[in-house]
């Protein structure tokens, strides 16, 4: 009865701890806590993998590479129009070479909170974050038919408007990409 209490507790302990907001839409995986003084969890990091097959919604969604740059769908991003706007991405100096070279097989763009990768020419994944690697961004996104844009993070609702509802939100322990 003892070990049956005590497996009990640790499981209520560990469930207590699940502090991130996993939001899952098709190829779209959005992380989110609460951030900022926040009451609600924020949604800082959004993942797009496209090959992952799923809703085609989230490539619905507009982006805004740069402040000057004009509206543009995830699904409609090729390398020539992100490359205007984002610099290369160049891997950091303390990757294993291994990793550096895999980086070097696609044409990848990074900067004010994007990370874009193509593959000749293909898009692979579209990652969009506002509090990574000790930095503070504020992409912004836009819904589908471009009357609303939002800074990342994004409530809850925000991440509706532009990506549509989930198909899974809920609770982990941590950010796994």
């Amino acid at each position: 009865m003892r070990l049956i209490l005590v497996s009990l507790l640790l499981a209520t302990l560990l469930t207590g701890c699940a502090n991130v907001s996993r939001f899952e839409k098709g190829p779209l995986v959005a992380h989110g806590e609460q951030i900022d003084g926040s009451g609600e969890p924020l949604y800082y990091v959004v993942g797009i993998d496209l090959g992952k097959a799923g809703d085609s919604r989230p490539l619905e969604a507009l982006l805004r590479l740069s402040p000057d740059s004009p509206p543009v769908s995830i699904g409609a991003l090729r390398p020539q129009q992100v490359a205007r706007y984002l610099p290369p991405f160049v891997p950091p100096p303390q990757w294993p070479d291994s990793w550096k070279q895999k980086s070097r097989e696609n044409d990848a763009y990074t900067g004010g909170g994007f990370h874009i990768v193509f593959r000749e020419g293909r898009l692979l994944s579209v990652g969009i974050c506002s509090h990574c690697a000790g930095e503070r961004e504020e992409p912004v996104v836009g819904t589908p038919d471009g009357q609303h844009w939002y800074a990342l993070p994004l409530t809850r609702q925000q991440v509706i408007d532009v990506f549509g509802h989930p198909d899974r939100v809920h609770k982990v322990n941590e950010v796994r990409y």
